[in-house]
C-alpha cells in the first residue's frame, strides 16, 4: 500500500510539472534570456515555459512556442512578461495574457484565438490589444508608446486570412481588420490615432509574415478530427496501457507547424523596416491631422458666426452660453429647434423630408446628433 501511495503521489507530481510547461524557447540567437521569479533560469534555446516568466533579449532574437500553437517573436532589445496561460488541449479553448514592456514582438495565433478569441490579450504601457484570430506586430518605445500593425495569417502555399484586432485604451479604442492597418498611440490617456493602411512592396511583405505548414481552414478541421477520434478511442481505453504521460505534448502540439526560419540578416532587414514602417504611419498621420484640423477650423469659422446659411437654410442663434439652431424643410411640414450648450462641440446630420445636411459642425468636438424627420 505504501508503494502504491509512493507510486500515485509521484504521478501527481509528474502530471503537476507537465501542466506547469505551456511552452519553449525553440529558438535563441544572440543574447537573450528566461526570467521567473527574479531568477534566470536559461538563456539557451530548449527552456521551457511557465505562467509569469519573462523573456528578455539584448543583442538576440528568440522565439517562443506555446503548447497551443500560438507563435510569439521577441526581436532585439525587447522584453516580454506571460502573465497568464491556460489551454485545454481536449476543446482548444483556454486563455492567454501577455504584456510587451519594450521592443518589438511579433505575434502569430494560435488555438486559443481560435476557439477562446474574448481570452486572448497583449497588452503594452499604453494599450491593450484583443485578439480575434489573427497575427500582429507591435512595437513599443521607451516610454510606453506603441505601434500595432495588423498581419494577414497566411501558410505556405499562398493562402491567407485576415482577422480582426481591437486597440484600446482608457479613452476609447479602434478596431483594425485589413491586412497592414497600423494604429499609434503615445499614452493610454490618450485615443489610438485612426487606423492607416501602411503601404509596402512584396519583399517587405515576405519579411513581416510568420507562415504555416496547414491552412487556418485544415488546422480547424483537423482538431475537428482530433476531437472526433478522442471520443471514440475513449470507448477502448486499456487503463493499463495508458501511456499518455510519455508523450511530449509540446513537440508533438507544434510540430511543423511553422516554415519561416528568420536568420540575423532578416532581423536586421525587420527592423529596418520598422523604421520606415513607423515614419509612413507618423507621416500618414500627420497628413490626417492637419487635413482634419483645418477642415473643423475652417467649419468653426464658416459656421459660428451666427445668422442665416443660405446653403443649408439653418439659421445659428447665438446666446450665451447656448447655440440656437433652427431650421424648416422647403415643403413647411418639418421644423426643427436645437438649444445647445457652448461648452460643448457638435457634429450634427440633418434629415427633412427629401432633404439631408450632413456634418453641420458646431464648436470644438465630436458629439454627433442625427435628426430625421419625415412627412
Amino acid at each position: 500500500m505504501k508503494l502504491l501511495a509512493l507510486a500515485f503521489i509521484g504521478l501527481l507530481t509528474t502530471v503537476s510539472q507537465a501542466s506547469a510547461n505551456i511552452g519553449t524557447v525553440t529558438e535563441l540567437k544572440g543574447s537573450g534570456e528566461i526570467v521567473r521569479e527574479s531568477n534566470v533560469v536559461g538563456n539557451t534555446q530548449g527552456i521551457a515555459l511557465q505562467s509569469m516568466d519573462t523573456a528578455r533579449t539584448d543583442k538576440g532574437k528568440m522565439r517562443l512556442d506555446f503548447i497551443d500553437d500560438t507563435r510569439v517573436d521577441v526581436i532585439e532589445n525587447s522584453i516580454l512578461v506571460i502573465d497568464d496561460f491556460v489551454y485545454d488541449p481536449s476543446s482548444g479553448t483556454g486563455k492567454l495574457d501577455m504584456r510587451a514592456a519594450l521592443g518589438t514582438v511579433r505575434y502569430a495565433s494560435g488555438q486559443i484565438a481560435k476557439n477562446s478569441r474574448q481570452n486572448v490579450r497583449v497588452r503594452t504601457p499604453s494599450a491593450t490589444i484583443s485578439v480575434r484570430g489573427t497575427d500582429f506586430i507591435m512595437v513599443v518605445d521607451e516610454i510606453g508608446g506603441s505601434m500595432v500593425t495588423l498581419l494577414p495569417s497566411c501558410d505556405s502555399a499562398g493562402f491567407c486570412v485576415t482577422g480582426e484586432i481591437k486597440v484600446e485604451t482608457d479613452e476609447g479604442f479602434v478596431v483594425m481588420n485589413q491586412a497592414f492597418q497600423a494604429t499609434q498611440v503615445s499614452h493610454s490617456g490618450q485615443l489610438p490615432s485612426k487606423p492607416v493602411i501602411i503601404s509596402l512592396d512584396e519583399d517587405q511583405i515576405n519579411n513581416l509574415l510568420i507562415l504555416r505548414k496547414k491552412t487556418v481552414v485544415a488546422e480547424e478541421e483537423d482538431q475537428i478530427r482530433k476531437r472526433t477520434k478522442r471520443l471514440f478511442d475513449f470507448l477502448d481505453i486499456d487503463a493499463l496501457e495508458f501511456d499518455e504521460l510519455d508523450e511530449d505534448v509540446l513537440a508533438e502540439t507544434i510540430k511543423d507547424i511553422w516554415v519561416t526560419d528568420l536568420d540575423y540578416s532578416v532581423d536586421y532587414y525587420l527592423g529596418e523596416l520598422l523604421v520606415d514602417m513607423i515614419d509612413q504611419l507618423n507621416a500618414a498621420l500627420t497628413a490626417l491631422f492637419r487635413d482634419e484640423l483645418k477642415a473643423s477650423n475652417q467649419q468653426l469659422f464658416n459656421q459660428q458666426q451666427g445668422g442665416y446659411d443660405e446653403t443649408t437654410r439653418i439659421t445659428l442663434q447665438i446666446e450665451d452660453p447656448s447655440w440656437i439652431v433652427t431650421r424648416t424643410s422647403t415643403d413647411i411640414n418639418n421644423y426643427l429647434r436645437l438649444d445647445l450648450s457652448q461648452e460643448y462641440g457638435y457634429r450634427i446630420n440633418i434629415g427633412q423630408s427629401d432633404e439631408v445636411i450632413y456634418d453641420y459642425m458646431l464648436g470644438a468636438g465630436n458629439n454627433k446628433i442625427d435628426i430625421n424627420q419625415r412627412q
